[in-house]
């Protein structure tokens, strides 16, 4: 560890952090706000936020669960981290935000510039597969629902009739 240390010491001017970061987004276009400890833009119409220590380039995406349907987020969040190589998607502990994490090894601003597009792109690509996993689940369950709504609609015309159940 100390030699990385001494490696970013010797290009000062080079070096990564929360400012420089704020800048190259600045010349992007993204349009951040710049915390104490954080970048915060938008992604798609969500929350992203980006922090940066020691060396640990950090993109976070927030959005909120719809509480009706919990199970299906979660079962859709494991089915997309499956798929995904470096984005992790956690539910938080208020069971009412998902996160789409996504964390890398970057060291000065040649790689932010290098890395940052991409991983917005990793975590683009992770909400993509979440979405088309929550309409299949969705789609599922309705149809499940509907097949046993039919039978029970089948059922009572039976019983109404007189008919035996079969």
């Amino acid at each position: 560890m100390g030699q990385y240390k001494e490696k970013r010491a010797k290009n000062p001017h080079n070096s990564l952090n929360m400012r420089s970061i704020f800048r190259c987004m600045m010349e992007e276009g993204y349009y951040p706000t710049y915390e104490k400890t954080h970048i915060i833009f938008d992604v798609e119409d969500n929350v992203a936020v980006v922090e940066y220590d020691e060396g640990i380039l950090s993109i976070r995406i927030f959005f909120s669960i719809d509480e009706d349907a919990y199970d299906l987020f979660l079962e859709a969040s494991n089915a997309a981290m499956l798929d995904t190589f470096l984005v992790r998607p956690v539910i938080l502990d208020n069971m009412k935000n998902i996160m789409f994490s996504c964390e890398m090894m970057c060291d000065n601003v040649r790689e932010f510039r290098k890395f940052f597009p991409r991983g917005i792109r990793y975590l683009r690509d992770a909400m993509i597969l979440h979405k088309a996993e929550m309409k299949r689940l969705v789609l599922t369950e309705n149809v499940s629902s509907a097949t046993v709504s039919a039978a029970e609609d089948t059922s009572m015309v039976s019983r109404k009739a007189g008919k035996p159940l079969s």
